[in-house]
């Protein structure tokens, strides 16, 4: 799809967010250029460099690099139970490569979900609060979406990030924020419009649209 688009774009066409830039965001990998704003996290094929950072973390979620929706995210805790069947299930016999982050306790308090719109972060975040038992808050996992205020935290790394966006061509970003910890760039599902404009007033979509007319002149 990205390609055929690429293709509108050279007969004419204006196309947001940019074909090629969502190509270059992966939106798990796309975090590894922020290293100041993550957990330690591991990329690999080895069960080996797994075993090694759970022992070092204790506490730890794993999940496939392709993923969306919470599907296939993992967590083990201190006693390592299911560690070898989960890296087997995730790396099918070290075929897939994965990626293996230190749990955040801070997601009992939300998946913060911080739209960036024309490289400028909307002021409210929607947590999305895991529900029974349930280690992610994915509002397709069943979590319980609740619109807040950007934190300090929240705010320092969409104005950081915002910038560097914008200039690649991304005009409608989502990003995920657990704690003082990104997550995830998202470039094609930045969702949450609806949750934010129904809970706070505050009209995302008229933002977007104002966004999508300067970027259009």
């Amino acid at each position: 799809a990205t390609h055929l688009l690429g293709q509108a774009e050279r007969e004419g066409a204006r196309v947001f967010n940019k074909p090629a830039a969502l190509r270059d965001h992966p939106e798990k990998l796309a975090i590894m250029e922020c290293p100041e704003f993550l957990s330690p996290t591991l990329v690999t094929r080895s069960e080996l460099q797994v075993r090694e950072f759970h022992a070092e973390h204790r506490d730890i979620i794993l999940k496939p690099l392709d993923g969306m929706g919470g599907m296939g995210i993992f967590r083990v805790g201190p006693d390592g139970l299911n560690l070898g069947a989960i890296i087997e299930t995730l790396q099918r016999d070290g075929a897939q490569t994965i990626m293996v982050q230190r749990y955040v306790p801070a997601i009992a308090q939300g998946d913060k979900r911080v739209l960036v719109i024309g490289g400028k972060p909307v002021p409210y975040a929607l947590a999305r609060i895991p529900q029974g038992g349930e280690v992610r808050g994915n509002l397709a996992a069943g979590g319980k979406g609740v619109a807040q205020a950007l934190s300090a935290r929240d705010l320092e790394i969409a104005t950081t990030l915002g910038p560097r966006l914008i200039e690649r061509g991304l005009l409608l970003v989502g990003l995920d924020v657990i704690g003082d910890c990104l997550t995830e760039i998202n470039v094609t599902s930045p969702t949450c419009f609806r949750e934010i404009m129904d809970q706070t007033g505050f009209d995302v979509a008229a933002m977007f649209l104002d966004a999508l007319e300067q970027a259009l002149h």
